[in-house]
Parts: structure tokens; sequence; C-alpha cells
């Protein structure tokens, strides 16, 4: 993820957290006009709205919270192939400043550049597979029972709390 990227989705969450703030604020405010009034019935409903908001701004940080470890878990593997290629090229400097002179440096370089050479395709099938399993998870799994609890939420809601 890059910088730009990171910026973007904290200016995002920044934004979905003031609302639900925002969205808590009204509620409060409904509920003490309510309840200085002995509104039961307007008690009732800023009760259920406060509870569905927070439900709805639950199951937001939910999904941002899984966004951010899918991309926390790429960039490790990325990370992880980036040092094995920094280590590589450092060791590409060191020959050359050695000349033939240290055939360690050699070998090692040869070492490093076979371990890269099998472990670049599972690097790369990792970062594949991790993105496809997040994605499926969240298309398949998450994001249904999301909007399934949601949805079951309010039906409750409105049976036991009538407006």
């Amino acid at each position: 993820m890059a910088a730009e990227d990171i910026k973007k989705k904290a200016e995002e969450m920044r934004r979905s957290s003031e609302t639900t703030a925002e969205d808590m604020r009204q509620t409060g405010e409904e509920f003490t006009r309510a309840a200085s009034t002995f509104d039961l019935k307007g008690m009732s409903k800023a009760w259920k709205q406060g509870y569905l908001h927070g439900l709805e701004g639950f199951f937001q940080s939910q999904e941002q919270t899984e966004h951010l470890l899918k991309e926390t878990v790429k960039q490790g593997i990325s990370g992880s192939e980036q040092i094995l290629q920094s280590y590589e090229k450092w060791l590409e400097q060191v020959q050359r400043q050695a000349g033939a002179a240290s055939p360690f440096v050699e070998w090692s370089r040869q070492l490093v550049r076979s371990f890269h050479t099998t472990t670049d395709p599972l690097f790369k099938t990792a970062a594949d597979t991790t993105e496809s399993a997040f994605n499926y998870y969240e298309n398949a799994v998450a994001r249904p029972s999301r909007k399934y609890a949601i949805d079951l939420n309010k039906k409750v809601m409105d049976t036991v709390i009538s407006a």
C-alpha cells in the first residue's frame, strides 16, 4: 500500500468515525429531549436509532480493520522479499569492492541469488493467495454476515420498538 493510499484510507476512517460520533451525539440529544418530557416512545426510538447506528459503526470499523490487516500481511510478504533483494545487492557491492580475492562473498552471493530465485515465485504466490483469501472472506463471509446481522437487528428492533 503506497503512502498516498494509506493517507486516503486514514482520511476515510477519520470521516467514518466522525460520522458515527455525530450520529451518536444526535441520538443522545433526541433521547435527552424525549426523556425531559417523559416521552417513552421518543426515548425508545432514540435508543433504537442509537443501537442501530452503533452496530453499523462497529461493522464499519470491523471492515476497516480487516482491510488494514490484509494490507499488513501483504506488506510483510513484500518486506521479506525486499530484504532479500537488498541483501543480494549489498553482497554484489561487497564482491565488486573485494574483487576475485573473496570467494566467500561470491559463494554467499550465489547462495542468496539461488535462494531468491527459488523463493521469488513463493512470494508472488503468497501475495496473490493473501489477496484472494481476504477478498473471498470479505465477499463470501464477512460482508453478507454484517448485512444479515444489521437487517436482523433492524427487524428485531422494529418488532420490539414500534416507532
